[in-house]
């Protein structure tokens, strides 16, 4: 209980947008104090290790490692030790095979038109229409409405050019252009995504997890495509040879904690699909900082790092960002894992 409540109290912090330099300080702190609670009684276990793979269990589920204390001195977990977080430990046996490599180009979803535009070729909507598509979503959805994120049309196209991408935005960047595609090399989708607490007791939690996608306001325009890619449709994809999946958008890395169990939400989906890791959000974020973040994570894996590396990298530069207050804050450079 101890542990819940600091971690309650350190979330709290972190997860309304920055305002004020002691905010700042209180989030950092909350964060250190979960790392004496979770990670210092381990010292004499972790001993020199160079590397953690962490499986989380219950609200561990729910806090950003890269931002807690360590288990030596003054640092912080993330700069002195490398982070794996893991859905299972199962996983481990699938990291241990050698992965199969996708010849397909990585993808790029952005900037989706939530309210189709209507001028969109007859033609090119017939193509992705199709008739075998699941369409279940929550029915907790119903009544929802999605605005444009503008800075998403930024950072899709600067991934794109980054990694070579197919980019797909406006009425293209579809639910089921996403699962009619061949396992991309890698998949960045920036869109609204999130997890809707269980209201409709005994509802799959993986309907309740989903991205947002064209097409979402209007979600019975199209009898094959409602503008939601649930947790559950992706875990019925293929993504055998997808070395990384980001869903740059709010609580993406969220979904229903079971106890023994991990999270059911994306995170969960993605593995299941069999794609070799993913990286995701753990609370609501701001769509200019997000843009900056992501774009400065994609220059370091084209640099040739590794992607926990590359993330650790862009954590340290943004925790220490030069001039913009706001980027340093854990509410920016802590979200996403």
């Amino acid at each position: 209980q101890p542990i819940e409540d600091k971690i309650q109290q350190a979330l709290t912090a972190s997860e309304s947008l920055p305002e004020f330099a002691t905010d700042l300080k209180n989030a950092q702190d909350l964060w250190r104090e979960v790392g004496e609670l979770v990670v210092k009684p381990l010292k004499e276990s972790i001993g020199d290790a160079e590397t953690l793979f962490i499986s989380p269990d219950a609200e561990l589920n729910r806090i950003p490692f890269a931002a807690l204390s360590s288990h030596k001195d003054d640092q912080l977990l993330s700069d002195v030790v490398d982070i794996r977080l893991l859905t299972t430990g199962r996983e481990l046996l699938d990291l241990a095979k050698e992965s199969k490599s996708t010849k397909q180009k990585p993808l790029v979803v952005a900037n989706p038109a939530f309210n189709l535009i209507k001028d969109f070729p007859r033609k090119q909507q017939s193509e992705l229409i199709a008739s075998n598509t699941s369409q279940q979503r929550s029915r907790d959805l119903r009544n929802k409405s999605w605005s444009p994120l503008k800075g998403t049309a930024k950072e899709g196209k600067a991934i794109a050019e980054l990694t070579n991408a197919q980019l797909l935005t406006k009425n293209k960047a579809t639910a089921l252009a996403v699962q009619q595609q061949e396992a991309p090399k890698v998949l960045h989708i920036a869109s609204h995504a999130e997890f809707l607490a269980d209201q409709e007791k005994g509802e799959n939690p993986l309907l309740r997890s989903y991205i947002v996608l064209a097409g979402a306001n209007e979600p019975e325009a199209n009898p094959n495509d409602d503008g939601y890619l649930t947790a559950l449709e992706v875990t019925k994809l293929d993504w055998q040879g997808t070395e990384l999946v980001v869903v740059s958008g709010c609580e993406s890395g969220k979904g229903d904690i079971q106890s023994g169990e991990g999270v059911y939400g994306l995170k969960r989906a993605i593995a299941v699909a069999g794609a070799r890791s993913s990286l995701l959000s753990l609370w609501k974020v701001y769509d200019r900082a997000t843009a900056a973040f992501m774009t400065s994570f994609y220059k370091k894996l084209k640099a040739g790092e590794g992607r926990a590396d590359a993330l650790a990298a862009t954590q340290r530069e943004f925790r220490n960002h030069p001039y913009d207050a706001m980027y340093r804050h854990p509410f920016v450079w802590a979200a996403f894992q």
